[in-house]
């Protein structure tokens, strides 16, 4: 049961996606197509006090106006939280591994000039096997990069990654024990692989927790997996992941960091993006303060 100290309702961070418009999410390589300040704004006009950028978007605003007046919007519209993604193949080799150093240096260097509280990581597309061993070495070494940085990693799992289950993610993150690094639980993801919410209390020490995701999700799945994930993503307590009993697991955890709410579909994309911020913002709330009531 919630034990009342949390507030009803967090502060709540619109991820890169809820917040992107009608932005291409199936390899997240092109910026959204709606302005960077539009997208600020409506968020604070809504109540969001956390943003998500992509990399591309980063890169964008770099190379345009500058993180300065990045921030400036930020804490103009009451945005205290900056969320970065998406860092993939950190483990790989080759030219898979020089694309993803340039976005790792990319994403690295934005964290001090925007204050970013922490980076998300994926788990990849699950291909070629790889070694433990490989995976331990360069999770740790990629901790103890963003130790210098003062930023938090994120590491979230993914049904059709190389970490399938929020128990793969805790079981790297425990082996190689780094204060940077720690998991994102992601509802949609959990929903998918069958993870009894209830078990997740056991399962995630706090210290290791250091995101959070909300979206919804109809029990059938349309499609494969990933298509499924970036086209068919409820707003929250519209589907049947049972939104309010992830809530009350993760209270139960401990955990008193922002929310992310990460919306992906078809239908959210085809919203005006203050309808969208607003309707997303709006139905997580709602969520909230039925879970804690």
């Amino acid at each position: 049961m919630h034990t009342g100290t949390a507030p009803r309702v967090p502060d709540l961070i619109a991820s890169c996606w809820t917040a992107g418009g009608n932005a291409d999410a199936r390899g997240g390589r092109t910026p959204s197509p709606v302005d960077l300040r539009t997208r600020i704004e409506a968020a604070g006009r809504a109540g969001w006090r956390g943003f998500g950028l992509l990399h591309a978007d980063l890169v964008q605003a770099r190379d345009t106006i500058g993180y300065a007046d990045v921030r400036r919007m930020l804490d103009d519209n009451g945005i205290r939280h900056v969320e970065l993604e998406f860092l993939q193949d950190w483990w790989a080799t080759g030219e898979s591994r020089t694309e993803s150093d340039r976005i790792r240096a990319d994403l690295f260097a934005a964290v001090e000039p925007l204050g970013a509280r922490h980076i998300k990581v994926g788990p990849g597309m699950r291909g070629e096997p790889v070694e433990p061993e490989a995976m331990r070495e360069n999770w740790s070494a990629l901790c103890e990069e963003a130790s210098g940085y003062g930023v938090w990693l994120a590491l979230e799992s993914q049904p059709y990654s190389y970490f399938p289950t929020v128990e793969s993610t805790i079981q790297l993150v425990s082996e190689v024990d780094h204060p940077s690094g720690g998991i994102l639980v992601d509802i949609w993801h959990a929903y998918r692989s069958g993870l009894d919410y209830g078990d997740m209390v056991a399962l995630i020490p706090k210290r290791y927790l250091h995101a959070v995701e909300l979206a919804d999700a109809k029990a059938e799945v349309v499609g494969t997996l990933f298509e499924d994930t970036i086209n068919n993503r409820e707003l929250c307590g519209e589907g049947d992941a049972d939104v309010e009993a992830f809530i009350r697991a993760i209270d139960r955890i401990g955990y008193d960091g922002p929310w992310g709410v990460e919306i992906i579909s078809h239908a959210h994309r085809a919203r005006p993006i203050d309808e969208a911020l607003t309707r997303a913002f709006d139905t997580a709330a709602a969520s909230f303060r039925s879970a804690r009531g």
